[in-house]
């Protein structure tokens, strides 16, 4: 928090209409996160109180009249309030208030100030309620002397002192909605599908993940990156596929990409191979899949800049044999970025229950289907087929995320999957003499 002065206010008052007066106030003052100053009085309201109020703040109309009126004790609020940061759970009801007793008295009275109450709106967006009651059991604060100005007043400094630490990202532990966080707790810490689901039921988002847990909190956490879910979402359920990849196909066959450009390789003059971008079309193949036209450009660019040649980057004219049948190896290599590393594989991963296990196997260079087991691997790789529960025909989609999704394996640490080719499974299996 930096050096400037807050003075923390809270207001009693007559009511909630317009013709409301004052009759409590109490101002904490802080600077460089110390309380400085505390100042609180009743004051006369110079007419009757509604009952309802007495009870409600425990102050009595004999309490009232013997306190000081408004007038009396307005240069010793002036005086505390100058110069600082009015802060107040709803500025709207105590600031105004105060300015309307000012000028009363022919005052003006200009204040920059600092609303709990909407500031809490706009970092903890989803809250049911944001009244100074369900902001500080959220916080776990306690009030003392509720409904008394110096009581509310020592809530709303402790509140604002907790969304400052909101605001500057200085907070110590991860926030979230009370009825997110009951929900949380039922989400388990294995690879799955998302589904996050608005008061009606809809699904307003879905999420494959490694670790349904880990991705749910990462996105339901009280951040301003947060927001719009945040205020949308009010029921979280998790589907475990047990392997990550099983459940990013779901995510992918629920919405579908667009595709309409890909990349493919093109044999021009003298034998030389290049890459060109082409408009998709069901039927043809190519190495890369795009939704628009710039991806594609993007990626073009970043593939031709690594078959440029030193030997010839330079230099007009045609090029040698040798610098083509280089070219031509390095189209090759970079070609299998956009290619299965075999063309029949199986990939084993975690299964949804213990003892079970996920396989996805690609057939021809692509993806035929998934599906469990608790079967040994060796029996797996010998009739992936039969263990399959769900079957594609050459989906594009799928394939991509698939490929993507092993070069992504390759570079993991931790791995709870891994990949064979059946013909490297078949040439052990010649070998062992099975």
């Amino acid at each position: 928090m930096n050096s400037r002065r807050y003075v923390i206010c809270d207001i009693e008052a007559t009511g909630l209409d317009e013709d409301k007066d004052l009759i409590e106030i109490a101002l904490i003052t802080l600077q460089d996160d110390k309380v400085i100053d505390v100042y609180e009085t009743l004051i006369n309201p110079l007419r009757s109180v509604p009952e309802f109020i007495q009870n409600l703040t425990s102050i009595s109309s004999r309490e009232l009249l013997a306190a000081p009126k408004f007038y009396e004790v307005a240069d010793a609020i002036r005086m505390r309030l100058e110069g600082g940061v009015f802060v107040s759970h709803n500025t709207d009801f105590d600031l105004n208030l105060l300015k309307k007793k000012y000028h009363e008295m022919g005052q003006d009275l200009k204040l920059k100030d600092f609303c709990t109450l909407k500031i809490a709106q706009d970092e903890i967006p989803g809250l049911k309620n944001y009244n100074l009651d369900a902001l500080c059991s959220f916080f776990g604060i306690k009030i003392k002397e509720r409904h008394r100005a110096i009581g509310d007043a020592r809530a709303t400094l402790e509140l604002f002192k907790e969304l400052q630490d909101l605001r500057f990202k200085v907070y110590p532990q991860s926030r979230f909605l009370p009825h997110h966080e009951k929900v949380l707790t039922r989400i388990p810490a294995r690879p799955g599908l998302i589904r996050f689901k608005n008061n009606q039921g809809k699904v307003i988002r879905l999420e494959a993940a490694f670790n349904c847990e880990e991705r749910a909190k990462a996105l339901l956490e009280i951040k301003r990156e947060n927001r719009e879910l945040l205020s949308q979402t009010e029921l979280i359920e998790a589907q475990v596929t047990g392997s990550a990849l099983i459940a990013e196909i779901k995510k992918m066959l629920i919405g579908p990409p667009r595709l309409d450009w890909m990349i493919t390789v093109q044999e021009i003059k003298r034998g030389e191979k290049t890459f060109r971008i082409m408009p998709y079309k069901k039927g043809l193949s190519g190495l890369w899949y795009f939704s628009n036209y710039r991806e594609a450009k993007r990626k073009l660019i970043h593939l031709n800049k690594q078959l440029l040649q030193d030997t010839y980057a330079y230099r007009e004219g045609e090029k040698s044999k040798e610098e083509i049948v280089r070219c031509n190896q390095k189209v090759e290599i970079l070609s299998k970025e956009g290619k299965f590393p075999a063309d029949n594989l199986v990939i084993i991963g975690e299964g949804r229950v213990m003892g079970e296990k996920s396989l996805i196997l690609v057939r021809n260079g692509h993806v035929l289907g998934y599906g469990y087991s608790s079967a040994d691997d060796k029996d797996i790789f010998l009739s992936p087929e039969s263990y399959l529960v769900q079957r594609f025909n050459k989906h594009i989609g799928v394939n991509l995320i698939t490929i993507n999704y092993l070069r992504v394996l390759k570079n993991l640490r931790n791995k709870t999957e891994y990949w064979r080719s059946l013909s490297e499974h078949a040439s052990m299996r010649q070998i062992h003499g099975e």
